[in-house]
């Protein structure tokens, strides 16, 4: 054999030897490519890592398993040998401890783990594990009281889904809830997530069995695909939300959700690319709380229009002893506004008409007397070169009500002589002024005020600011 026939023989051969890793590479169809016993005689699988030329392999699926295993504690190892070979255990499958025993509890991960990324999380949802633990030395992971962290703490990866927490309080400085963070655990009913918190993975929540109620901050911005649990009664999100990415997706409600959003624009509603138009959870089961002036904006926002209801979060009235303080925001369409009083459910008894303008300003007054309204001017928000504006806030006081008085309301909002919107209600006046809110309304000469702030209506005297409730806020 001459030198070029025996280069082209070695050619030959190297490409046989790639063209049989490449299919060895490529063949994993949910099986495994081989299993080892542990120490304990447990059997557990393995297959090699979908790239060409590495002998790295990850976990299988447990679903094989014949026997039942003997330790309630599966240790993965960092290395196994298998025909002669010494192979690095880096990762595993997406449903790689879905068929795990009931009876094993805990799992250790090595310090070659790496491969524990978004999708492969699936494999501890479904698991029977109350606790995930990594060896110390492991330089991407690490486990806190069972639960299973980036290696700075501050990504939650996994929480096992038979701890049997009934309420977890997530720890300061985790910035990031990972996909199926939460998903399948099947005792958990209240989370309340830290002020750090700025971004919820795609199936976060997702299929929590025991989840009524989600707490979260101000701080979170962005909410994933399908990341809420079809249990949830009611979610708070805080200002400060961007996207909301159709966290419903995929979780068909048995019942109604309340969503207080403390944001005063409606967070964008991402759809992903590869979701069908016809997989798209209906909103009507939404009853929606946000901002009294951000009313009009939810009301004509993509993913949220469509709500069962969309409500302010604050009462149109705040109530003195003999005063009530009323506020509404612009409808665009009107031309005008009528606020009538009632001294009775049914509204037949009328005590106070009051008629306004387009631009709010009081135009006539039927029976008793009011001051002349307030009003707030438009507010502007600017995100980039884009400007987005509220509607105006409209504000009135009315005096002359008697203590101890329960008052019923219409506001219509006209245009011409059509009623184009209602809200109708009901308040009553105090017997005796809490602190701080002695003088709403009056007129001893102190500058009293309705405010804004955060999405929460606050009572201002002088340099001091209230609650409706009386309660001074340092």
């Amino acid at each position: 054999m001459n030198m070029r026939t025996h280069l082209l023989y070695m050619l030959l051969l190297s490409v046989f030897a790639l063209s049989n890793n490449i299919v060895s590479a490529q063949s994993y169809q949910g099986d495994v490519d081989f299993a080892i016993e542990n120490e304990f005689g447990d059997t557990v699988y393995y297959f090699y890592q979908n790239e060409i030329g590495s002998e790295n392999v990850l976990v299988g699926e447990m679903k094989n398993t014949s026997t039942p295993f003997k330790t309630d504690s599966l240790v993965i190892p960092s290395t196994v040998l298998y025909k002669g070979k010494i192979h690095v255990v880096t990762g595993m499958v997406a449903a790689a401890f879905h068929y795990i025993p009931e009876h094993v509890k805990s799992i250790t991960l090595p310090t070659t783990f790496e491969k524990i990324e978004s999708v492969t999380t699936t494999g501890f949802a479904h698991s029977s594990f109350v606790n995930i633990y990594v060896e110390k030395a492991n330089p991407k992971y690490s486990s806190v009281q069972g639960i299973l962290f980036d290696k700075e703490e501050k990504v939650l990866v996994a929480y096992p889904p038979m701890r049997k927490d009934s309420v977890f309080l997530l720890k300061e400085g985790v910035v990031q809830l990972g996909t199926n963070a939460f998903a399948c655990n099947a005792y958990t009913e209240k989370l309340i997530l830290p002020n750090t918190l700025k971004d919820i993975g795609d199936r976060a929540f997702f299929n929590m069995s025991s989840l009524r109620e989600v707490i979260l901050q101000d701080s979170v911005e962005k909410i994933g695909v399908s990341a809420i649990s079809k249990t949830i009664h009611k979610l708070t999100l805080g200002n400060r939300i961007q996207e909301v990415n159709y966290a419903f997706l995929g979780n068909q409600r048995e019942d109604d959700i309340d969503i207080t959003c403390h944001t005063l624009f409606p967070p964008a509603v991402q759809l992903p690319a590869h979701t069908a138009e016809v997989n798209i959870i209906s909103n009507h089961y939404i009853h929606l709380y946000v901002p009294r002036k951000s009313l009009h904006l939810y009301q004509q926002a993509a993913g949220w229009k469509d709500c069962a209801s969309i409500l302010p979060m604050e009462p149109p009235i705040v109530t003195g002893v003999d005063t009530a303080s009323v506020s509404w925001v612009q409808n665009f369409s009107a031309t005008g506004y009528v606020w009538t009083l009632y001294t009775d459910e049914a509204r037949t008894q009328r005590f106070m008409s009051l008629t306004f303008d387009a631009n709010g300003h009081l135009t006539h007054i039927d029976l008793n007397s009011g001051h002349m309204p307030a009003r707030m001017p438009a507010l502007y928000y600017e995100d980039g070169e884009e400007e987005k504006r509220f509607a105006e806030y409209y504000s009135f006081t009315i005096s002359g009500l008697s203590p101890e008085t329960k008052y019923y309301y219409t506001r219509h909002s006209m245009k011409g002589t059509e009623v184009i919107d209602e809200e109708t209600g009901s308040f009553e006046t105090l017997s005796e002024a809490p602190e701080g809110t002695d003088e709403i309304g009056s007129e001893g000469g102190r500058t009293t005020r309705k405010i804004m702030e955060d999405g929460q209506v606050l009572i201002k005297r002088g340099k001091t600011t209230y609650t409706l409730q009386g309660t001074k806020i340092k």
